[in-house]
Formats: structure tokens, sequence, C-alpha cells
């Protein structure tokens, strides 16, 4: 409760109050996680893995029997489980992925929005596994020193992730390339460059970089150059941002073919997207500009999310002014709010690592089967990417 006596906060009570919100979380974390925690990935049923494929049973029961496949595990006469990496093989067989040809390069998708709390890293880690899925080669890459979406990959940010598993030793300048920080995930198919508080010191090197002059350095390419050597070992890279307009996020954008733009319909959401736009397309040209150059994103998207139905008014009238403002660059379809993405939230999970929901069928389904459509107009976006070279 609010004490109505205290007369003011000193530097100190701040400190204690930091200490005692670290405190809490830690004993939150350490009841979701065990001391030698070890995230899963999930099993994928016979059912699971022919809607995967886009085939029926009976004809994954019969390539099963044709033995070029994998076979799962038999656990009885009427069930046989299949591990995520056979289900990516299987997928990559029934060509849910494009066979990209050699010269073809990884497409960097950054996911950013000025506010917190608008379902960016979620969105990121939906589409990494789900990309993954349909068999493409995946790297996520946390630029938020809260590294929310390290927490999602099963690395905790305060107690497993090091400076060098993060961005700052590129931004510092004592490496080229972002190759040294690359972890493997629980995720099969899918890497991650981590970030934890440390990392917010990148914020102070680049600057400090661009004031030196050093040859050749450009504050807004450093995360760009560090791909460079990646991109022909990944398909997809994945950057998650900070809501803020940060050095870090300025390198993300700039990295970029492609971003996404996750937005709530709600009043303050639509106001603060229209201040991110503002402010970034007048750095972006203040850089263009001294660049001496043009920078082009081969697609923006505009993801409604967190939508809770046609019933809500208010929602309907925000709904329609997005429907307005961002026009042909709105994705068709968008994330409902579910029981089933709200109590993943709480276990750093995602609608993807559910092996068998115990709610609900049909909530389940509603959730993942928007994310599913979203990853499809992602995915055939990439696909473009590439046919255009």
């Amino acid at each position: 409760m609010i004490d109505p006596l205290r007369i003011g906060y000193t530097i100190s009570d701040i400190e204690d109050q930091a200490n005692r919100v670290a405190d809490v979380v830690e004993r939150v974390r350490n009841s979701i996680f065990s001391p030698d925690y070890l995230k899963k990935a999930p099993t994928f049923s016979v059912t699971q893995l022919s809607a995967l494929c886009r085939i029926d049973r009976s004809a994954l029961m019969r390539r099963i029997a044709k033995g070029d496949l994998p076979a799962g595990k038999e656990i009885n006469k009427a069930k046989r489980d299949f591990t995520l990496a056979e289900a990516r093989l299987w997928a990559r067989a029934y060509g849910r992925s494009y066979r990209r040809k050699p010269d073809d390069r990884a497409v960097v998708v950054t996911t950013g929005n000025s506010k917190g709390g608008v379902s960016k890293t979620t969105t990121t880690m939906c589409m990494a596994q789900g990309l993954s899925l349909l068999g493409y080669q995946v790297l996520c890459i946390d630029l938020d020193p809260q590294g929310s979406l390290t927490s999602l990959c099963g690395y905790l940010p305060d107690t497993q992730v090091q400076e060098e598993d993060t961005v700052l030793p590129l931004c510092a300048g004592d490496e080229t390339s972002l190759r040294y920080a690359i972890k493997p995930t629980y995720w099969d198919g899918l890497d991650v460059v981590g970030c934890s508080p440390v990392a917010f010191a990148a914020e102070f090197h680049i600057p400090s970089r661009q004031s030196k002059r050093e040859s050749g350095f450009r504050f807004y390419d450093v995360l760009n150059k560090g791909l460079e050597d990646l991109r022909a070992e990944y398909d997809v890279v994945l950057i998650d941002t900070s809501p803020t307009l940060s050095y870090l996020s300025l390198n993300a954008f700039f990295a970029a073919d492609g971003l996404i733009m996750p937005i709530p319909p709600r009043g303050m959401d639509f106001a603060s997207s229209s201040q991110f736009w503002t402010l970034f397309s007048g750095l972006a040209t203040s850089i263009a500009e001294q660049a001496g150059g043009e920078k082009i994103w081969k697609f923006i998207n505009v993801l409604l999310c967190m939508t809770e139905g046609q019933g809500n008014v208010n929602e309907s009238v925000v709904r329609e002014w997005i429907k307005v403002a961002y026009g042909d660059k709105l994705m068709t379809g968008e994330i409902p709010k579910t029981v089933v993405s709200s109590s993943s939230g709480t276990k750093f999970s995602t609608v993807y690592d559910i092996t068998k929901y115990t709610g609900s069928a049909k909530t389940y389904q509603t959730a993942r089967v928007a994310y599913d459509a979203a990853i499809d107009q992602v995915e055939a976006q990439i696909r473009r990417v590439w046919a255009l070279g």
C-alpha cells in the first residue's frame, strides 16, 4: 500500500527497490526452472505431423513403411511420437520450405516497436519456431538487454549469458563477426545470440567509436557487417529489439531485409506506432543523406496482435484506424489474445512449445492457426526476396 506519510525516496531507496524486485524475479524463475533446468522441445503425434506436412494420416503411414524418413518412436499400437528434429526432416521432404540456391543469402527480419508490451518478443520467437518447423535454419538475435527472447530460447539472462554471449564485443570493436556469440538452443534448427543487461554498454561503445572517426566505421552498420559471413549459413535471421530507437535498434533496422511491427488495436498503441515511424523516418533520412545512398526494405509488415474480437467496440474503431493508416502493409489475419498465450508467457514458452494442451482444444487451435497463418505470409515474402535476388 502507498504510504501517505512518506516524504521522499533517496538513491539508496531506489537501490533497495531494485534488489527487492530482482529477488522476487529470481524466486519466480527458481519456482519455474529447477537448478538443472533444461528447456525441452515438443514432440509430435502422427496427427500433428500429418498436419505439418499437409498430408493425411494414411499417406504418412505409407511413407513410414517405405522407410526413407524417420519412423518416430512407437509408444503403443495406436500411438507414435516424433521428435522436433524428425518432424523438421518430414516437413523438408514434403516441400514445406524452399531450398535456396547456393548464392541466396539469409533474409534478415527485424521485429520492432517503440512501445513495450505489444508482443514483439513473442512474435519473434513464434516466427523463429514456425519457420524452423518448415525446415529452415534460423538464427535469433536478442538486442533487448532485458533478455526476454533469450529466456524463451532457454537461457537465463542473469546467470547463463555472459558479455561474450552478446553483441557487446562486436559493438566494442573487439570482434568483426557475430559468430563468437552464437549458441544452440533446445529447439532443433534454431540458434541464438543472447542478451542481458551487460549489453546496454553497447549504447556507449557505438557512439564512442563514431566520435573517434574510426576508418570505415558507420554507427548504424555494425550489426550488418557482423552478420556478413553468417548469411550463407542460415536461411533466416530474426532480430528482436528493445522498445526504443537506440543504437542497437537502428543497427537491427538497417541490417534488415524486412520489418515486422506487432501492434494491438488500442488507442495508445496506435498513437505510439505513429511516433515510431515519425522518429525512424527522420533518423533514416539523415543516415541515408550522410551515407550517400538509399536503404530499401523488401517488405514491411504490420501485425495486429492481442486482439479480443469483433465484439469489442473500442478495438473495432482502432482496428479501422490501423487499416486506413497502414493499408497494404497490414497482414491478413491477426493474433488473438487467448488463455493459451497468456499461460505460455508465465512459463517462458510459446504456443509452439506445447506438446498437448490441457485446456480447451478449440482455444489452442485458435492461437496456433493464427500464428501459422502469419508465418505462412512471412515465409512467402522470404521466398520472394530470394526469387528477386
